[in-house]
């Protein structure tokens, strides 16, 4: 991917999912295992924090997108000298 491919993306705001109930009520129909509340907890809490830095990292990618300050054009054409290999 260049960065040309991502200038056309936008932001479409969140991701309707289905919630998290009904998610582990699939797995645990589908598995047939059964899972203790304690650990539950534990992978909903997980979930519940993916969500949102998921949401954060978006947010702050699409402020980046706006407020990110183009090189210059000679700058991007004229890159740094690179050093080769010595050979004996």
């Amino acid at each position: 991917m260049t960065k040309n491919d991502l200038d056309n993306l936008e932001y479409a705001g969140r991701i309707k999912t289905q919630t998290f109930k009904q998610f582990q009520l699939e797995r645990l129909i589908k598995d047939g295992t059964v899972i203790p509340a304690s650990k539950l907890k534990e992978v909903q809490e997980q979930e519940l924090q993916r969500i949102r830095d998921f949401e954060e990292a978006s947010i702050d990618d699409e402020r980046h997108r706006r407020t990110a300050i183009v090189a210059p054009k000679d700058k991007l054409n004229n890159l740094p000298l690179t050093r080769e290999r010595f050979e004996k």
